[in-house]
């Protein structure tokens, strides 16, 4: 089994704070991560192997599904219509291409579609939604793992490029883990100082998820935690 750091569960683990209430059941039985979805999204359409095409298109009629549920519920953050959009541009122009990526890959439409969805900018757009989905919620379900692709701590994302020409310079890979660190204290509404953050960032980077379907909340919290506790940041992580 690959091994998974810990951002995928983020959200999750932020979000173990309401029940779920019978007015939103068809959205609290059926709603997933969005940003997970997302973040998979954020290294291109040539990520994916041909034997994760009918995942790709499943998650992302999930994905559409949960953001079009909160995008129609009362109260709902003007974030939801705006990622509606991108995600059904992505889907039809993937319908368009009969969700083959590499019949995808020559279309400039669906190239362009996916390479939106991987922007930073929709991360925080999804981080809005799921953010909604667990007031209404709880605890979202989270996307099952892609066979042989390993879940990592976000990076400031890039749109993925048309071409196959190299990035000019190589990734500076204490800005990735820093930007890792601001995406986990922004969710836990924390506000850090740039030697928190670059001290956070170090100690997720080093953090391996070794949770199951079946870990408690208990066991979530505890590899979060220890993040925070290296870093003698005072602050608990909820899991109640």
């Amino acid at each position: 089994m690959p091994q998974r750091s810990l951002v995928a569960l983020i959200v999750v683990t932020a979000g173990l704070l309401v029940g779920c209430g019978s007015d939103d059941e068809g959205l609290c039985a059926n709603a997933i991560s969005v940003p997970s979805f997302t973040i998979r999204l954020s290294q291109g359409l040539d990520n994916f192997s041909e034997d994760q095409y009918e995942q790709l298109r499943l998650d992302s009629l999930d994905a559409r599904s949960t953001v079009n549920a909160i995008a129609v519920s009362p109260e709902a953050p003007s974030e939801a219509a705006e990622l509606a959009i991108r995600i059904n541009q992505f889907i039809s122009a993937m319908d368009d291409s009969l969700w083959d990526v590499s019949l995808a890959l020559q279309s400039s439409d669906a190239v362009e579609a996916a390479s939106v969805l991987g922007t930073s900018e929709t991360l925080s757009l999804a981080n809005v939604v799921d953010a909604a989905v667990i007031a209404q919620c709880g605890l979202p379900s989270t996307l099952a793992p892609l066979e042989g692709v390993a879940d990592t701590l976000p990076s400031p994302v890039i749109p993925s490029p048309t071409q196959t020409d190299p990035p000019a310079t190589p990734p500076n890979d204490e800005s990735e883990e820093v930007e890792s660190a601001r995406i986990v204290s922004n969710i836990f509404g924390l506000n850090l100082s740039n030697d928190q953050l670059t001290c956070l960032g170090a100690a997720l980077s080093g953090i391996v998820d070794v949770s199951s379907a079946s870990s408690n909340l208990a066991q979530y919290q505890g590899q979060f935690q220890k993040a925070f506790d290296t870093c003698k940041i005072d602050f608990k992580v909820p899991v109640e």
